[in-house]
């Protein structure tokens, strides 16, 4: 467990959080035993050099399907550091705007796409073209989006290659989506402003749950993401063990099912922290990196002596119709609380059913 390792000093003074719940007790996975299911005999990923995560912080991507982004010295002379801080003053902008300005912003989508808010938890704008994008956000958003969407195109290219297979075995389905443009993506990126704890306690403001895309980049301006720890079976606060500015990546449900859990799709949370009372709101950018929806899906070309035989493999339906499977097994974090716990209600009785 190299990461973990390599972390143990610097939180070495954080207590892990294991009164909360693991981020599948809530709900319907996909199947028993599905963050062990493959061989024990099956060989080893082949050693790659994943971008912008040093080398004793690769392994963990695939083991607990999260990992440290560290960027390049000097930060401020840092692509993604750069595009990061300019989109988070564009986000304050937008975010401080009177909520009508920010309801024209709204749409059917609802968290999918526009502006959204939750009562109690966050508000946020999920941006997946240029067409529904805020003119405060659009300059910064197209920028960073170019700088993410290379990385994490790189990212996957590095992880298809870890299993014996072409870059591209992977990266097909992101390319696409590599720039904000008028065309609507699968891809999408997301700026949160998550509201301050209550009566001087800590507030969960993203409950346990994880992303249903291939991979996400979250980068926060204060601590406040807890990745589930599957050896220790605690939360850890990740972000609380940077020294400097860094950021995390997430794999996802898509990447896990697309690897035969060679990846695991990495739980994690949002808390807002005790440490933080002087500043009332988390601002948060997620950029999410989903399999463009045309692109067929066919996993016997996915197969390697890495891989293993797909425990459940998937042909002959597009990315569009796979994203959507995974998504109705799984409760949207991102909706009303009402809704959410009816969605909650509905996948356990469909549960039971089965």
């Amino acid at each position: 467990m190299p990461f973990l390792s390599t972390i143990k000093s610097i939180s070495s003074t954080i207590i892990p959080r294991r009164h909360k719940q693991p981020p599948d007790s809530q709900e319907q996975s996909l199947g028993a035993g599905e963050q062990a299911k493959f061989p024990h005999s099956l060989p080893p990923l082949k050693v790659v050099n994943l971008p912008l995560v040093l080398p004793e912080h690769q392994f963990a991507l695939a083991d607990q399907g999260w990992t440290k982004i560290t960027y390049r010295t000097p930060v401020k002379k840092d692509a993604l550091y750069s595009s990061a801080q300019a989109l988070f003053q564009a986000s304050k902008s937008f975010f401080d705007l009177p909520t009508a300005q920010k309801h024209a912003f709204k749409t059917k989508e609802g968290s999918e796409e526009g502006w959204s808010f939750v009562e109690g938890e966050k508000e946020f704008i999920t941006l997946r073209s240029l067409d529904n994008t805020p003119p405060e956000l659009l300059e910064a958003a197209r920028t960073f989006w170019a700088v993410a969407g290379d990385l994490l195109n790189d990212q996957l290219g590095r992880v298809a290659e870890s299993l014996e297979l072409p870059a591209k075995a992977l990266d097909v389905y992101s390319k696409p989506c590599s720039r904000l443009s008028m065309e609507k993506t699968a891809t999408m990126l997301r700026l949160f402003r998550y509201e301050g704890f209550e009566k001087d306690q800590p507030k969960t403001v993203a409950e346990p749950h994880r992303d249903l895309g291939l991979l996400s980049l979250v980068i926060g301006d204060k601590p406040g993401l807890e990745v589930w720890d599957r050896h220790a079976q605690s939360w850890f606060p990740i972000e609380k063990s940077f020294e400097s500015p860094a950021g995390s990546i997430l794999a996802g449900r898509q990447l896990e099912r697309l690897t035969n859990s060679r990846y695991r799709s990495g739980g994690h949370l949002l808390e807002q922290h005790l440490e933080s009372s002087t500043r009332r709101f988390r601002y948060s950018i997620v950029f999410v990196l989903r399999a463009h929806y045309p692109i067929p899906i066919d996993t016997d070309s996915l197969t390697t002596a890495i891989t293993g035989d797909f425990q459940d493999p998937v042909k002959g339906v597009t990315a569009h119709t796979f994203f959507h499977s995974i998504k109705r097994a799984h409760f949207n974090i991102n909706t009303g609380i009402d809704e959410r716990n009816k969605q909650r209600e509905d996948l356990a009785k469909k549960s039971i059913a089965l």
